[in-house]
């Protein structure tokens, strides 16, 4: 079948059922009546009941109106006012909500966060509670916190909620600048309206789904999210005095005794009557922009962007976000006296008091003794306040417990304020609470795979470590990184409050303090003792099927398969049928080959071969590993063998090399460092020319765990392989063990000069691939689950090795859609007796040259003849399988120094027969090394 015209993307379509849900939602249980408008018709209309709301949105729609809106609070019913009213005609809250704009199509504005992952790294960064439901709008993210029951609104508590709902955003707001972005706080009026999970953003003249994206089952009370949001503000406006920059600020220069009226410590005076202009101006910083009565700054030598905000939930100081503000600490708030003195005198109190005294500010000051004294008094009186004896909270609260299995995707680092949570003054105690904190709440990203632990973050986030940094290169979207004691602590300390007690006079107070390593190091020595701490079989970034040919699409941990689902952010995969029907398997098929069409595919059964490879990412839980080499090859450059290799590697996220490795010492290191760090599906090595024979790649094409021992280590590590391996090249001589290891696709555009060819129906393909992604996995999936609901059929079986199972299943599926060819087809693999007869030739010299003795590796290599003349018991040099034969010219040592790859030659190879020979192990001798023997056919060690 071919396909000519380009696909155009699905439409979103409005959802009545959704829309009726949402409805159910907000204002199931809520008194008053619920507000519908839209675009061009702002008065909108009131019902009280909900099934003929829905109606008139399904209305509205018809009519294509750009947006279609619900108001947050419901209406009173005796209200005579026309139209959504105001505040005050609110009957019910039923909760607090945020309205993140998004950067894109109809929102122009200037540092708007640029992606869903950046939208949700704002809500992080506040302290808040996590949101019950997200809603993506189209443009944009609606965080809603939903109360276990709608908040009645009358003339008593209407103020509170208002001041509620507006200092939220407030809080929100100031969360975004520390971040980098801007957040519209306008939002937060009880009259808000938001648009309707279910209908279409029409905005800008493109049609995009307002929908949920993600939900939690917590409701809050009033009073949690009253509490939490007065800790979120306290970390932004702590209580005066607000900490070690401030000690002593406004009371320097104060006489001794009472003061008396109207006298004024110099730095009191200036914290009243000085600008903050007058203040940071000198010092480089610069006005970003204003919102209300806040204003953002950007420090010295930054082109942009947000550094810092003054007058912040109008308390008149600045909160310092960055770390790079130096003599100004980052995540600390100044009074305009402490930042007068941190900026402009190094931070001396004294020697600006005095200053400022000079200028005009404050009574006169005294006498220096006298002011000493005084200083010592109110310095004393300053830690002697109760506001600073901080007690310890629990670990975790409703307010900020996270989901477990939803590690943050954050794009930037939120602002750290400390208060401490967790006492380590004792190595042992701090040890217990990590036993029980591993691997949930903050430290939910800590996982066990194999016999370690590992952390897991994205690329972009704090701990992705790209392995080259070779712009051809690509790691893929995330990381698997090895744990040890150093940087588990370091995380600790940098995620969590941990201080330890220390005297003050009288009084024991927190002071800030470091986790302690042998209480990491403890936790790491046993993971298996780690209750929460869940075992990793893999990163999935895609849907994928269970054994049972069920999905795993919901994000986070899978405890069936032991996956963690970290879906890319932007990528929607629509809901894919359990049982689909013809004309859906028919439209994925339809799909998918038109993706391909315009590749010269040598015959049908090498497109199904293609086809496979890209439905193997998918089924690793229902087949798993080891899978064939996928090897993708042309007769001549510019045929399109890497842009083939990059659609999967596109689709399912993958691991790219510009080439391979030269040695199989090399590429060892290459398939230790993927497998142990990267975790994307497909692995692409680009550009393998000539010959390619390799016992190493041999190996791992045959196992599903990787075991090495790195350059300098004493210990082996292990990893799962469950990699698709792929390889592209012109003409790839593919030899040794690798035959029967690879399942092959051939394309022959017929022409010379390929990459001048044009007329292609997709002409940017890579990009028409990324933009469809999701429908491309739909459709890949699509196939899947219609060989499930037909009862998993196989074909005949072919072969018994441990390819069989995943080659019929690959098979099955493609049958059941109907494409023609088959997988991994006898006229697709490769001719394997010439290197049958190269190891037969081998096996011969070995046996002539020790007959029944056994032999090490060494041993046999020190027969090999080097010269012209060959003497009796010896080798002949061109009697070393070529790969062999190629490493001994190289090494400096000759035949002798390749001791080690003969080794693992001959543990990939043992007892296969070839020439009548085969080779098996014989024990070791005194020096622990390997020994080996010839058998012969007949059974012994006799010459045949």
């Amino acid at each position: 079948m071919t396909i000519t015209a380009n696909r155009q993307a699905a439409a979103p379509v409005f959802d009545p059922a959704a829309v009726r849900q949402w409805l159910g939602i907000l204002h199931g249980d809520s008194p008053g009546h619920v507000h519908i408008c839209s675009t061009d018709d702002w008065a909108g209309r009131l019902f009280g009941d909900l099934d003929a709301a829905t109606k008139y949105v399904t209305y509205l729609d018809q009519q294509g109106r750009e947006g279609i809106y619900l108001r947050v609070t419901t209406l009173r019913t005796d209200r005579t006012i026309g139209g959504r009213g105001g505040a005050a005609d609110s009957a019910a809250l039923p909760a607090l909500w945020a309205d993140l704009d998004l950067a894109g199509p109809g929102h122009a504005e200037q540092d708007l966060p640029p992606d869903e992952a950046a939208g949700r790294a704002v809500i992080d960064a506040t302290g808040l509670p996590e949101p019950t439901i997200w809603v993506h709008s189209g443009g944009g993210l609606y965080p809603i916190w939903l109360l276990d029951q709608p908040h009645t609104l009358t003339q008593d508590n209407l103020d509170q909620a208002k001041a509620l709902a507006k200092d939220w955003q407030r809080v929100i707001e100031h969360a975004a600048a520390s971040l980098g972005w801007r957040y519209g706080r306008g939002v937060g009026d009880l009259a808000r309206v938001l648009r309707i999970p279910g209908t279409v953003n029409r905005k800008e003249g493109l049609a995009r789904p307002c929908r949920i994206i993600a939900a939690i089952p917590t409701r809050y009370t009033v009073q949690q999210l009253v509490d939490a949001l007065a800790a979120a503000m306290q970390r932004i406006a702590p209580a005066e005095p607000a900490g070690p920059a401030d000690v002593g600020n406004a009371l320097v220069g104060t006489p001794a005794g009472p003061r008396p009226d109207g006298q004024l410590a110099p730095g009191e005076d200036f914290n009243q009557r000085a600008e903050w202009p007058q203040i940071l101006s000198p010092a480089g910083w610069r006005e970003h922009y204003r919102s209300d009565d806040v204003t953002y700054w950007t420090r010295p030598g930054k082109p942009t962007g947000t550094s810092a905000s003054t007058n912040a939930l109008g308390t008149d100081r600045l909160y310092v976000f960055t770390t790079n503000a130096d003599p100004l600490e980052g995540n600390e708030s100044y009074s305009k006296f402490g930042a007068y003195t941190a900026l402009h005198f190094g931070g001396d109190h004294k020697a600006a008091a005095r200053a400022l005294g000079q200028q005009g500010y404050g009574s006169p000051l005294p006498d220096p003794a006298t002011e000493q004294a005084a200083m010592i008094r109110d310095l004393i009186g300053h830690l002697d306040q109760p506001g600073l004896s901080i007690t310890q909270p629990p670990a975790t609260t409703p307010a900020t417990a996270p989901a477990a299995d939803h590690p943050a995707p954050a794009q930037r680092q939120p602002p750290r304020i400390w208060a401490p949570e967790i006492d380590v003054s004792n190595s042992a105690v701090a040890a217990d609470w990590l036993r029980e904190e591993a691997g949930r709440g903050r430290l939910a990203g800590l996982f066990k795979r194999l016999d370690a632990v590992v952390h897991t973050p994205r690329e972009g986030e704090d701990g992705y470590v790209p392995l080259t940094d070779d712009d051809a290169n690509d790691d893929g979207p995330a990381q698997i990184r090895p744990v040890n004691d150093s940087s588990l602590a370091s995380r600790i300390t940098y995620t969590y409050g941990c201080f330890r007690w220390t005297k003050k006079g009288d009084q024991d107070i927190p002071v800030q303090a470091l986790f302690p390593r042998p209480a990491a190091r403890t936790a790491l020595d046993v993971p298996d003792m780690l209750p929460n701490l869940r075992t990793l079989r893999g990163v999935i970034h895609t849907p994928v099927v269970r054994a049972d040919g069920s999905l795993i699409e919901a994000p986070g941990y899978d405890p069936a398969t032991g996956l963690l689902h970290l879906p890319e952010p932007g990528l929607h995969v629509p809901p894919v049928p359990d049982t689909p029907g013809p004309g859906q398997v028919t439209d994925a098929v339809k799909l998918l080959l038109e993706m391909i069409d315009g590749f010269p595919f040598v015959s049908e059964h090498y497109r199904a071969n293609y086809l496979g490879a890209m439905l193997t990412p998918l089924l690793r839980a229902l087949t798993p590993p080891p899978y064939k080499l996928h090897a993708i090859e042309a007769h001549q450059p510019g045929s399109g063998k890497t842009l083939l290799a990059n659609l999967a590697r596109h689709i399912h996220g993958g691991v790219f090399r510009a080439e391979m490795p030269e040695d199989d010492t090399e590429l060892r290191k290459q398939i230790t460092a993927i497998l142990g760090i990267t975790t994307g599906p497909v692995v692409v090595l680009d550009n393998v020319s000539g010959q390619l024979r390799s016992s190493t790649l041999a190996g791992l094409l045959t196992t599903d765990l990787w075991d090495d021992r790195p350059l300098g280590s004493t210990a082996w590590t292990r990893a799962t392989n469950d990699r698709v391996w792929t390889i592209t090249g012109n003409n790839i001589a593919i030899g040794g063990d690798l035959p029967r290891r690879t399942i092959r696709t051939v394309i022959d555009p017929g022409r010379p000069n390929p990459e001048l060819r044009t007329g292609f129906a997709i002409s940017n393909l890579e990009t028409w691939v990324r933009e469809r992604r999701g429908e491309l996995l739909h459709a890949l999936l699509t196939l899947v689950r219609a060989w499930v609901a037909a009862g998993k059929p196989l074909p005949p079986e072919r072969a018994s090795d441990s390819y069989a199972r995943w080659v019929r299943t690959v098979d099955g599926i493609l049958r059941i859609a109907g494409i023609e060819g088959q997988f991994d087809h006898p006229s697709t693999q490769i001719d394997v007796g010439t290197d049958d007869d190269e190891w037969g030739i081998f096996l011969t010299a070995a046996y002539q040259a020790f007959k029944e003795r056994e032999w090490t590796a060494k041993d046999l290599l020190g027969q090999v003849d080097t010269g012209a003349l060959l003497t009796p018991g010896q080798i002949p040099g061109d009697a070393l399988p070529d790969e062999l034969a190629a490493k001994a010219n190289r090494h400096p040592k000759g035949p002798t120094g390749i001791a080690k790859s003969l080794g693992w030659w001959l543990r990939n190879r043992e007892g296969r027969w070839a020439g009548g020979f085969a080779v098996r192990r014989a024990g070791l001798d005194v020096h622990k090394t390997q020994l080996w023997q010839i058998h012969t056919s007949h059974g012994g060690t006799d010459a045949p």
